[in-house]
């Protein structure tokens, strides 16, 4: 293994809009679609999957595809992604770029594992290469980047192992009719990280200089582990998609896999990622508020981690202001040790000193920041061992006034409540 270091920059590419809603039976509205596209935007992802142009009647999941193009935002440094399939889609694809709302890029798809590609597009090696080497050549004379896909490259369901020499074939012949990139898909979750790094390895010192992507499933939970051992191997783009969503579309087809079969979830991939020190270009916390709304769109709990846990604490070196807090945003608990106060204090002298050290833990407090409490009594008193642990919330932001209502919890140790109730954060300018 090469092992030719951690990038320090990354491109994730979000796929819940494909991929993640491909084995979806419920149809998503395609309202909800442009709402969670936008907020990828907006938090800034730079790749987007955004639909796919699969017959609808075979994925009925994706009949709106053009609807969800014609309304999704379109800054110029986003390029979105659509799966064609066969020329029939290319052809509704082109007619969308002359149009307007088309993508910048495409995926073509192949499996390793003729089993895998029988099953999934009922077609032979000898069957599905010519029309799709004319697709790519269509695409390319279009302008439009190629992303060659080749699905179950570690594994596959039906048949076992797969040739690293296949691979190699079909990077061989992708790059010959044009593709721009090529994307090693862990299609139902068979890798291992060892096996990731030996493959990525290989593959990059076979093809030095082409852009690889690593697409791993959550299938048998190493989605991540694999991710990270794409990352030793130097790569850059990796397909993530939030709540771990996605896997076999949603067709009368008999299935091929068992259990969770969906994508590495992006909640957690931008969390490791970010810890590491590896620049996402993205906001955890506003990565978690997109993939709860997503939650919300599809009427369950996906199987993000981080949605649950929130992100890991660290304390801030910017000073505590308007712009540090979110609204409905949680700030993680602090403890307070009573026994530390040098003098004694009571009232609303205690109330304050409380609201302004718990707060101190996640940042500097500002001197000039004023805090109201006066609906806040405390309910009990507290001696010198008593500790205290202290949570808010904040339920409204009102910038033009410089100020934030935040709800305010504060227990003893053994549960007691010691003060609760709503506060105001004062920002002087």
């Amino acid at each position: 293994m090469s092992g030719s270091g951690m990038p320090q920059r990354v491109n994730i590419c979000e796929c819940w809009a494909r991929d993640g809603l491909q084995g979806e039976d419920q149809f998503i509205p395609t309202e909800k679609k442009i709402t969670i596209i936008n907020r990828m935007v907006d938090i800034g992802f730079k790749r987007i999957e955004a639909t796919s142009f699969a017959h609808p009647k075979l994925i009925p999941q994706f009949s709106d595809s053009l609807e969800v193009l014609k309304a999704i935002k379109r800054p110029p440094d986003v390029t979105f992604i659509a799966i064609i399939p066969n020329d029939k889609g290319l052809d509704r694809l082109l007619e969308a770029c002359h149009q307007g709302y088309g993508v910048q890029e495409i995926t073509a798809i192949l499996s390793a594992s003729e089993d895998h590609l029988l099953a999934n597009l009922e077609r032979t090696f000898e069957e599905a290469l010519p029309p799709l080497a004319d697709l790519v050549k269509r695409a390319r004379q279009a302008g439009i980047k190629v992303i060659g896909c080749i699905g179950t490259a570690f594994g596959c369901p039906l048949v076992g192992e797969v040739p690293l020499g296949k691979i190699i074939e079909l990077t061989d012949w992708y790059l010959d009719k044009g593709a721009t990139s090529i994307m090693l898909g862990d299609t139902t979750g068979e890798a291992n990280p060892r096996q990731v790094r030996e493959v990525f390895s290989r593959m990059k010192d076979r093809f030095p200089g082409v852009d690889f992507i690593a697409h791993f499933h959550d299938t048998r939970g190493m989605g991540l582990a694999n991710t990270l051992a794409a990352l030793q191997e130097g790569i850059v783009l990796h397909d993530s998609s939030f709540g771990g969503m996605g896997g076999q579309p949603a067709t009368r087809r008999p299935k091929y896999h068992k259990g969770f079969a969906g994508n590495a979830c992006t909640e957690d991939m931008v969390l490791m990622m970010e810890e590491m020190g590896i620049q996402t270009g993205l906001d955890i916390e506003e990565v978690i508020d997109t993939g709860l709304l997503a939650e919300e769109f599809c009427g369950r709990n996906l199987l993000g981690h981080v949605t649950r846990s929130g992100a890991v604490r660290h304390r801030s070196s910017r000073p505590l202001s308007l712009q540090e807090l979110r609204l409905n945003g949680e700030i993680a608990p602090a403890l307070l040790f009573v026994g530390k106060v040098k003098e004694k204090l009571s009232g609303q002298a205690l109330v304050g000193y409380v609201i302004r050290e718990a707060l101190a833990k996640t940042w500097p407090v500002p001197e000039s920041l004023r805090i109201s409490a006066e609906r806040i009594f405390p309910k009990a008193e507290v001696g010198g061992r008593d500790i205290l642990v202290t949570k808010f919330k904040v339920l409204a932001i009102e910038k033009s006034k410089g100020e934030a209502v935040l709800e305010m919890l504060s227990q003893k140790a053994n549960g007691d409540v010691f003060m609760e109730g709503q506060i105001k954060l004062i920002f002087l300018k």
